[in-house]
Parts: structure tokens; sequence; C-alpha cells
């Protein structure tokens, strides 16, 4: 699969899942995509699927859900597509890998079931920024790559606690919409996240206040009011989710690495790796290219 194709035609390559554990009620896969053409689709998933990338993001890849006049809203690394529930998906073309979970009905608790979920909820399925989610991701992807005696035990204990994790998520999803007074706006928000995800060294936060035409303190007030974390926490996650997108996917040096992502010394970034992750960036590439 040289010449670039449509995701949709993609979707249905066999060679497309390159490793697969199935689970009851559950099959989690890692995925490679090839060069897709850039395209918008709409579809209804027959499965719910929870989904990270492992490669850098397709630039202005958004969804929306529901009614045509919805908000479409960015796609982040991490994304979760409930069953049965009409989405209008535009991608951008490249190359990717993702690790994707795709549920059963009976093997979600009902919180997570397209008919629990308000409008506010569905638009916060294209963008979770749960660092405890993404790393049971990314230790399925590890699994999955390189199965071993007890794989599916420890998988099964990291779909349990997702799954836990993806509905505390998503409730707080409705409780910070319900309360959201003077936050940012969808716009506001959208030029920051696509700002953030921009190659090269992180933006400072006076730059990302500057984008919003709002001053750094009142930035700040907004962002937290609008994400329910702080501007700061939301860059270091960001700074770590490119990371490990370049470690999974690249071969570049550490030094390179550290300097893409904004810090000022090889030391700096895998102290700061290996505090957020759990593990030193080389372990990490190791485990996941394995």
């Amino acid at each position: 699969m040289n010449a670039a194709i449509p995701i949709d035609e993609a979707q249905r390559d066999p060679r497309l899942i390159r490793a697969a554990l199935a689970l009851p009620g559950v099959a989690i896969e890692l995925c490679e995509f090839p060069e897709v053409t850039a395209q918008t689709i709409t579809v209804a998933e027959p499965r719910a699927v929870l989904s990270l990338g492992l490669s850098p993001l397709l630039p202005d890849s958004e969804g929306r859900f529901g009614r045509s006049g919805a908000r479409f809203s960015r796609f982040g690394s991490l994304s979760f597509r409930p069953a049965g529930v009409a989405g209008e998906l535009r991608f951008a073309g490249g190359a990717f890998e993702t690790i994707r979970c795709r549920f059963d009905a009976a093997a979600l608790p009902p919180a997570l079931t397209a008919a629990r979920l308000d409008e506010a909820q569905l638009a916060a399925c294209f963008d979770i920024r749960v660092q405890p989610i993404e790393d049971a991701m990314l230790r399925l992807a590890e699994e999955v790559a390189q199965q071993r005696s007890d794989t599916a035990r420890l998988a099964q204990a990291l779909i349990d606690a997702i799954r836990i994790d993806l509905a505390r998520y998503l409730e707080e999803a409705a409780r910070l919409a319900a309360r959201r007074s003077g936050g940012l706006t969808p716009r506001q928000l959208r030029r920051v996240s696509a700002r953030i995800d921009e190659a090269g060294p992180p933006p400072r936060i006076e730059e990302l206040a500057t984008l919003c035409g709002l001053s750094r303190f009142h930035f700040m007030r907004t962002f937290r009011l609008t994400t329910g974390e702080s501007a700061g926490g939301f860059l270091r996650r960001a700074r770590m989710a490119r990371a490990k997108a370049m470690l999974a996917r690249d071969d570049q040096s550490l030094a390179s690495i550290a300097e893409a992502v904004g810090y000022r010394s090889t030391a700096a970034f895998c102290a700061a790796f290996h505090r957020i992750v759990g593990r030193p960036p080389g372990a990490f590439r190791a485990a996941i290219r394995s």
C-alpha cells in the first residue's frame, strides 16, 4: 500500500492490524495505517472504540456527533467513539499508528453508552486528556506487541481501570459543562490546542493568552474553568504526549527530542519524562517498539 488511500478503505485492509488480543467483550488491536488521503466521513461505530495515537497527530483532524449544526471538536491523541452515534469525522492526510479497544455493549458500564451521554460529554470524547487512561493504553500496546503467558490477565486489569477512569472523565465533563460560565469559547480552545500541538518548542502561557485576546491572569483563570486543570499542567502533559509519539515512531536521539519539546538539556527531559511517565524515555522506546 504505497499510494495514499481513503481512510475507510484502509480500515477494511487486513494488513492494518499488526497485533491483536481478544478479551471477553473487548478486542485490543495495534493498527498501522498507511498514507491516507484527507477525507470527511460519516459513520456510526457498531462497537464503542477507544483509540490512542502512537504517532504524531494528523493536523486539522476533527469531528462532531449528533445534529449537523453541532460544533466540530478537535481530535486529540486519545478519543472515544460510543457505539451507534452518527459522527461526522474529518481526517487530514498522512500515515499514523494507533492502539484501539473495541468494546461490545455488554462490556461497558451504562455511563458509557450513547443513551447516557449528553451533547457536552459527546464533544468531550474527541480529546481525552487523562493521563491514567493514556498510560493504561500504552501499557496495553506493550503487552499486545509482546505477549506473554500472563498478558491476558494484565490486559483485563488495565481494561477494568480504563472503563472506570473513562466513566469518571465523562461524568466530570458533564459537571464542567453545567457550571461553565465565562470560560474560553470553543474557538479560543481550538486555537490554544492547535498551537500547543504544533511542531517545535511549546508555547509560553503568555503567547496562548495573546491568541485568545486575554491577559495572562484572565487566560489562566478561564482555562482552568473550561478544562478543569491548569494551563501549565495541560502544557506539561502535551509535551510528554509529543515526546511519547516521537519515541514510538522516530529514531531521533534523546537530545533532539528534548530540544523539540522544549527542554534545555537531555538530563532535564529524561528526569521529567521518568517522573511523569514512570520510566526513562529509553525504556519507554524499547518497550513500545518491541
